[in-house]
């Protein structure tokens, strides 16, 4: 949930808002993964932690990995609040560096929202990848650059929003299984007014 700059900068923000996100899971990682059988959970650039925390309250084991140290502590402390302390790790690590996750193989890899420039994006994806067991499975949600001319929201830098070929490619790299990469219309509201966002959505799964 974050863009190419700052941990500090990050941690300031995180710090001087209650919450920076939502406190419910992203759609789209509800509708695609809801039947996924229980396991252990990476949340790549998870920020505070909400869709970790969703599927802790679903009995997963998971992580949230972000680079900012602040975002971290109130995901931890937000799982105390609701009682998930035992399924909770948090790790403040920067997502491109393979050390992002501590509880590897795990069975599932997520990042949403992660808006880094496409070299970074790479890396990224290549950490999520070395995280997971044969066959696990990668999910991805990004603001796609689709939405620049057509959407609301988002950065305004073309390089901080992913095309459907860069995650391909970046797929294509690491040898990952490809099973959706789509563009998908979300829907919200802000200023009063119902906005649309184009949002990119990948689910891609490791050999067996």
């Amino acid at each position: 949930m974050t863009t190419r700059n700052s941990s500090e900068a990050w941690d300031k923000r995180y710090a001087e808002a209650e919450m920076v996100w939502s406190l419910e899971p992203n759609e789209f990682v509800v509708e695609y993964l809801s039947n996924l059988p229980t396991g252990k959970m990476l949340d790549l650039g998870g920020g505070e932690g909400r869709n970790a925390l969703w599927f802790a309250s679903r009995g997963w084991h998971v992580e949230n990995s972000d680079f900012s140290a602040v975002a971290v502590e109130k995901f931890l402390k937000r799982a105390e609040h609701e009682g998930l302390t035992d399924f909770c790790t948090g790790t403040a690590v920067d997502a491109t560096n393979p050390e992002s996750c501590v509880t590897k193989p795990v069975d599932l890899a997520v990042m949403a929202y992660l808006q880094i420039p496409s070299a970074d994006l790479a890396a990224a994806i290549a950490t999520a990848a070395q995280s997971l067991r044969s066959g696990g499975t990668l999910f991805g949600v990004w603001h796609a650059r689709e939405n620049l001319e057509h959407g609301f929201g988002g950065p305004p830098s073309p390089e901080l929003n992913p095309t459907q070929e860069e995650l391909q490619a970046a797929c294509d790299t690491l040898g990952l299984i490809v099973h959706t990469l789509t563009l998908r219309d979300r829907f919200f509201v802000s200023g009063g007014e119902e906005r649309k966002a184009i949002d990119v959505v990948l689910m891609a799964t490791t050999a067996a």
